[in-house]
């Protein structure tokens, strides 16, 4: 009697200890769940904020695109007109006042050491028209250099205080020979110190502009010149049209990864939490059929005879290593996701985060750090890095993301015991950071698919696809591009080339 009452205690006991187990269990999986749904609910708040700016910065960038059309069209269309040299002259300071948002606009003309434009106080203000300013005629006059002789390359930037308003303000000025012994200048002089300097890249058009004015009035017969500069502005045109049809696209591929990533983290979340519980279980399982055959073994006799005979018809040791192994494998996928949905979040959101001056010689010794455990054993990487460093102006996270890219893209194709080269270029207006391999380069097709989304030429499960369109994406937000030149079996030399000012 009383080993029949043991007997029940030890079957209420094991029932409890079981109960106690599974609540555990449960617990486990709420709190897993719940931490998780946290972690959604914050990212879902994130995504919808940089969602938020990535449309903002999209429609900004096609507003902008839309000016610098209207201005390249204004000017191709005022160039089919036969006209006056003064009437050109007044025609491109009108479009260059109306397409910077300079405040006002005027021309000056020397002609045989003496001034033949400009010697009055009228100034051109947008959407006013002409109107009589004295204080400002008289600051451009004295801020133009009237006694230059050479044509400028560039349009010149100046800061001046604008003695209507006593504040800062930007001067532009751009001075064009229009014939011999007679030289133009167009001044513009902006509402304050802001200045957009792509807006200065698409003034240069002026330049060719008067170049084909003052040639046309001097020489009529040379209408090759006139139709030369011409098709450079339909080229700048249509080169502009390309890039707010790609800014667009971009802006809708971002938009949809954002929307896809968000769509399959919450899900892929309770898949992993699952998955990790789920093999916890499992191995609770595991460990109480090692003990029941431990007791089935030690009882001995038939016992241990029908256990093994269980054991051997469900192969029980191999279904449970199976078991393991998909465990192991499912992990491994449902993690390979996770970098996936993290990878399309970067390639939807690049800009954010605070721009700060950047040491590009710190910006690639790190990135050969960061790589050393790839290429160390692998290739010899060298870094001729220049006697005065360069500082820039981005995000030193974003730029060291495409730096890292980058190198492990070229340690990847380059064989072992090759060389890869790193150096540091400039001129006067940009930066160049080059990565150049002896690796086996690309073909024609492979080079024009480099920056499509999810185009990768690694094996099956290796790569995402999304490197160089997150590093290409990163760097046009930082106003630079990067240029590749490859050959197959001669290796390849990629540039970053970023802005200086």
């Amino acid at each position: 009697m009383s080993g029949t009452s043991h007997s029940s205690e030890q079957e209420r006991i094991l029932a409890l200890e079981a109960r106690v187990n599974s609540l555990e269990r449960q617990l486990k999986r709420q709190k897993m769940a719940r931490k998780n749904a946290e972690s959604f609910l914050e990212t879902y708040s994130q995504d919808a904020y940089l969602a938020n700016q990535a449309l903002r910065k999209a429609l900004s960038d096609s507003k902008q695109r839309e000016r610098e059309l209207l201005y390249l069209n204004r000017t191709a269309s005022e160039l089919t007109q036969a006209k006056s040299a003064e009437s050109f002259i007044f025609s491109a300071l009108e479009s260059a006042v109306e397409f910077s948002g300079a405040y006002c606009g005027k021309a000056f003309s020397v002609k045989n050491e003496k001034l033949s434009i400009g010697d009055d106080d009228r100034v051109l203000v947008y959407e006013q028209g002409w109107i009589t300013s004295h204080i400002l005629a008289e600051l451009m006059l004295e801020e133009t250099p009237l006694d230059l002789r050479e044509s400028y390359s560039h349009w010149c930037v100046s800061v001046v205080t604008r003695p209507d308003t006593n504040q800062e303000a930007r001067l532009l000025h751009f001075m064009h020979e229009m014939s011999e012994g007679e030289y133009t200048w167009l001044v513009l002089l902006t509402k304050d110190d802001h200045l957009d300097e792509e807006t200065l890249y698409v003034l240069d058009t002026t330049k060719h502009y008067l170049n084909i004015t003052s040639r046309y009035q001097n020489k009529k017969s040379e209408l090759s010149i006139r139709q030369h500069e011409l098709s450079r502005i339909k080229k700048d045109r249509d080169f502009l049209e390309e890039r707010l049809v790609s800014a667009d696209k971009m802006a809708m591929l971002g938009q949809l990864a954002a929307g896809i990533a968000h769509e399959i983290n919450n899900p892929i979340g309770y898949v992993r939490s699952n998955t990790v519980v789920a093999k916890d279980i499992f191995n609770d399982y595991q460990r109480a059929l090692d003990e029941i055959g431990s007791l089935c073994k030690f009882a001995g006799g038939e016992i241990e005879e029908r256990f093994l005979h269980l054991e051997k018809r469900f192969a029980l040791r191999e279904s449970a290593s199976e078991i393991t192994e998909m465990f192991d494998e499912s992990h491994e996928g449902i993690e390979r996701i996770i970098d996936i949905v993290k990878a399309l979040r970067s390639f939807s959101y690049p800009g954010s985060g605070k721009h700060s001056q950047i040491s590009a010689i710190e910006a690639m010794n790190m990135a050969i750090k960061l790589t050393n455990n790839v290429h160390k054993y692998r290739n010899k990487v060298v870094f001729d890095a220049p006697e005065e460093d360069i500082y820039f102006n981005g995000n030193s996270g974003q730029i060291q993301q495409v730096l890292v890219n980058l190198l492990t893209n070229a340690i990847h194709a380059t064989p072992q015991d090759k060389g890869i080269e790193l150096r540091i270029e400039k001129n006067e207006y940009n930066l160049f950071l080059i990565i150049d391999d002896e690796g086996e380069g690309m073909s024609q097709e492979t080079l024009d698919k480099v920056f499509t989304p999810f185009f990768t030429t690694k094996p099956v499960g290796e790569g995402t696809g999304l490197g160089m369109s997150i590093s290409m994406t990163i760097i046009e937000e930082h106003n630079g591009k990067i240029d590749i030149v490859s050959a197959e079996g001669k290796g390849t030399k990629v540039t970053v080339i970023l802005p200086l000012n």
